[in-house]
């Protein structure tokens, strides 16, 4: 008959830990490990269901002894006295991953069940994740940690824009594991734009290579004074000083880039409302011939010159050729801008 001799918990996961190997092997071992806590061995604390405070497991952590202790998996949440949480951190609870850098899952059932054991009641005051995710050796960075890296990286590209840019709506990785703490994670895009951007990170070796690639994305708002109309404005009208204001928009929700409020003289290709932008592409330039006004048309070969009236029969700017209709012989002849009142036929 095999006895069970009650030895300490650290010695028993040790030993646990020495004769599994592997992925299964080890949940093999966490399984044991749970049922050797139900023997008891883990005292039960008094007074707990109405404590101030809670205990927060970690979506990831990284251990680093042969056996994994509530503190390396674990945070308080709330004012926890400090004797109290280096007693309950200090608590063993089975045998860690047996490959290093390798990380390895333990659901929330099984999670619920071994700090049942191992804490008795204090076990209710846990908070858990869907799924606990170790890993022996190497370091864990968390989304905070990312983020930090993401608004390091490009702040010299928001400090760039016009207005005020910041990021927010962070959709990112909850945690990214290194082998070794040697490691290093980079953001590779160093520039933004407003609205949606994809952020590209790589893990780097200490020698430069790249071990890996993830992405996630950042909102860039950037908000910026921007010309609109100050009234309603119509086709085919001249944008006029009075017609311009100023607005503050976020340029993240733009359809497309807004008129830098230069060049011109402009006209409208659209309709634009009271206070909405006015892009670039809704601009024209204002033609320097009108369609359907009198023009001097000119005609010049060698030593004749001769003019005649005619109808532009379109717009057109300086030096452009345009048709125009002789208003004498009510042929259609092409003719180049020379300025507002004449056109040139050679």
């Amino acid at each position: 008959m095999i006895r069970h001799h009650r030895s300490g918990p650290a010695r028993r996961s040790a030993v646990m830990a020495s004769a599994f190997a592997g992925p299964m092997a080890w949940l093999a071992a966490l399984a044991l490990a749970i049922g050797l806590l139900a023997f008891g061995l883990a005292p039960a604390r008094a007074g707990t269901a109405d404590a101030g405070w809670r205990i927060r497991l970690l979506d990831a952590a990284v251990v680093s002894g042969s056996t994994v202790t509530l503190g390396e998996i674990a945070e308080p949440v709330g004012p926890i006295p400090p004797q109290t949480w280096r007693e309950l951190a200090a608590t063993p609870l089975w045998p860690s991953p047996a490959e290093p850098g390798r990380p390895m899952s333990v659901n929330r059932p099984r999670l619920q069940q071994a700090l049942r054991e191992a804490l008795r009641d204090t076990e209710a005051l846990c908070l858990y994740p869907g799924t606990l995710v170790l890993q022996r050796g190497g370091a864990v960075l968390r989304e905070a940690d990312l983020r930090a890296l993401a608004v390091r990286t490009l702040t010299p590209a928001l400090a760039a824009m016009p207005g005020e840019a910041s990021m927010q709506d962070y959709r990112l990785p909850p945690y990214v594991f290194l082998a070794h703490p040697q490691q290093q994670v980079v953001v590779e895009n160093t520039l933004a734009a407003p609205g949606r951007n994809t952020l590209r990170f790589a893990v780097r070796e200490v020698d430069g290579g790249t071990v890996r690639k993830f992405t996630g994305s950042a909102f860039v708002d950037v908000w910026a004074d921007v010309p609109c109309a100050a009234q309603p404005v119509n086709k085919d009208d001249v944008l006029t000083p009075d017609k311009v204001t100023h607005v503050r928009k976020n340029l993240a929700y733009l359809r497309e880039p807004a008129w830098d409020g230069r060049g011109g003289p402009w006209r409208l290709t659209r309709p634009v409302g009271a206070d909405q932008v006015i892009y670039q592409s809704d601009l024209s330039g204002v033609p320097t011939v009108r369609r359907g006004s009198v023009v001097t048309v000119l005609y010049e070969s060698g030593s004749v010159r001769m003019q005649v009236q005619g109808e532009a029969m379109a717009d057109g700017g300086l030096g452009e050729t345009i048709p125009v209709r002789n208003m004498q012989s009510k042929r259609q002849i092409y003719a180049a801008v020379k300025d507002g009142g004449t056109v040139s036929v050679r």
